[in-house]
């Protein structure tokens, strides 16, 4: 369930991945796009300066006739077939200027050359003596267009400069920017798209192992609960470090009985100072050594400690072997009651009470 969940996740990653990368290419677009309106802008500026450089030399001379005009200023300025001067008077058209087509258009109206929509309205727009620019078109070809109107011995004309969008653009400084922008966008998506893929991967192993951790870390728990239960029952049941009450007395030697272990040495000892006969045995006897504490166990009154007693059942050991072990624990505070040997014929209940009877009071 989680794998598949890890696979989900890293489809729509990279689902998401695309998306993105889709949105900054379009964001991309834009910028190029936005980036050539702002180098037209800088040309129709330059453009505009240019025909109001024009319009005060036109200005400079008062009563020169239309053909002085023509002749003196606007047939010495540049032009191209992609760069056109438009010259009229009212909505008669004096002057149209190109490499290829000089007064063409002469003798004809302003509607015969600015037919289209945007043409017409960027003329009728013109503003006297103030140059605007606008993108008009003109039998199919983009222009970016600057013009005046201005008023001459009584007479309103207009001039325009008409500039090929495309050439502007097609400048080879330009076109090497425009690339190098599109190169730098198209490396940016790549590079997003394929980082994003990437740390999604990343992503799915890194959520894969934290599967197969969290997997390891259970199976540890488990087995460390086990674990803890075994030391739990192990430690219950070590008589080095358990000291049994007398009423298990009777469940022990039933198992031992039933086992048919022999021989069993009983050992009941009573001791004034218990917790060092304890911790002594602890080091002394063997697991082989149960032990359990008698009724009359050490106790505390008013700061005063009185003896307490213990029994000591030796399994799988004699009579000698156990008093050479009891021999070791022997001090001023330890005194033997008691120490018999059990060979298992008779009943081990029975015998273990008429041993506790004598030591009793």
């Amino acid at each position: 369930m989680k794998q598949r969940a890890a696979k989900q996740f890293f489809a729509l990653a990279t689902l998401i991945a695309l998306v993105l990368g889709i949105a900054v290419g379009y964001a991309g677009w834009l910028f190029i796009g936005r980036f050539e309106e702002g180098v037209l802008d800088v040309c129709a500026d330059q453009q505009d300066a240019y025909v109001q450089l024009v319009l005060d030399q036109i200005n400079l001379k008062e009563n020169r006739d239309d053909e002085e005009i023509i002749t003196g200023i606007l047939s010495s300025l540049d032009a191209s077939t992609n760069k056109y001067w438009t010259f009229s008077r009212d909505e008669a058209m004096l002057f149209v200027k190109d490499v290829l087509e000089t007064n063409k258009y002469k003798g004809f109206t302003t509607a015969t050359y600015y037919v289209s929509d945007s043409a017409r309205s960027f003329l009728n727009d013109l503003e006297i003596n103030r140059v605007t620019h606008r993108t008009i078109t003109i039998e199919n070809k983009t222009y970016v267009a600057s013009g005046v109107v201005f008023l001459y011995n009584n007479a309103q004309y207009r001039l325009c400069l008409l500039t090929n969008r495309e050439v502007l653009l097609d400048n080879n400084e330009f076109l090497r920017a425009k690339v190098n922008v599109g190169i730098v966008f198209m490396i940016a998506v790549f590079l997003m798209v394929v980082g994003t893929m990437w740390f999604s991967s990343r992503l799915g192993v890194y959520h894969q192992r934290l599967i197969e951790r969290d997997a390891t870390i259970s199976e540890l728990s488990t087995n460390v609960a086990n674990l803890n239960k075994k030391l739990l029952v192990r430690t219950t049941y070590d008589t080095k470090r358990t000291l049994f009450q007398e009423s298990m007395i009777r469940d022990f030697l039933r198992r031992i009985q039933a086992k048919g272990i022999t021989p069993v040495t009983f050992a009941v000892m009573k001791c004034a100072n218990e917790r060092d006969f304890l911790d002594r045995s602890q080091i002394l006897l063997d697991r082989g050594v149960l032990r359990f504490q008698l009724e009359g166990t050490a106790a505390h009154l008013e700061g005063a400690e009185i003896p307490g007693k213990i029994l000591l059942v030796f399994v799988r050991c004699d009579h000698d072997n156990a008093m050479l072990s009891l021999n070791f624990l022997m001090n001023i505070s330890t005194q033997i009651m008691a120490v018999e040997q059990w060979n298992g014929n008779t009943d081990i209940l029975k015998f273990s009470e008429e041993l506790l009877s004598k030591t009793r009071g």
